[in-house]
């Protein structure tokens, strides 16, 4: 019976291919700004960008929020009306939201700020 074990230099090429392969579809980034005149992000917060074949996808786990666009920029872009959408959307509804929705209004109130219109 053969044994297939890889050599430290196999197992490192085959390693370097696999990250290789995973950072040209899938990364994640800090958001400093929610692109928002109302809004200030004041802490960063990391969300995830997905190449597919013909779509870039934003994501930000964290309360379920995605967005699509043609481009990397597009697709952050309609992320950061999405958190904004769905920040004061849980906002107004404070007292009727189930589990899900209380943390991820909590964890928002603790990351966005409103900013004071002059």
């Amino acid at each position: 019976m053969q044994t297939n074990i890889l050599t430290d230099e196999q197992y490192k090429m085959l390693s370097k291919k696999l990250i290789n392969s995973i950072e040209r579809h899938f990364k994640i980034i800090p958001l400093n700004t929610l692109k928002h005149h109302k809004y200030i992000l004041i802490k960063p917060v990391y969300i995830t960008i997905e190449m597919e074949k013909d779509v870039i996808i934003a994501s930000f786990d964290d309360i379920e929020a995605f967005a699509y666009g043609d481009t990397e920029f597009e697709a952050i872009n309609r992320l950061c009306e999405e958190i904004i959408n769905i920040y004061e959307d849980l906002r107004e509804d404070r007292e009727n939201l189930g589990k899900f929705p209380k943390k991820w209004l909590a964890f928002l109130e603790e990351v966005i700020e409103k900013s004071e219109e002059k």
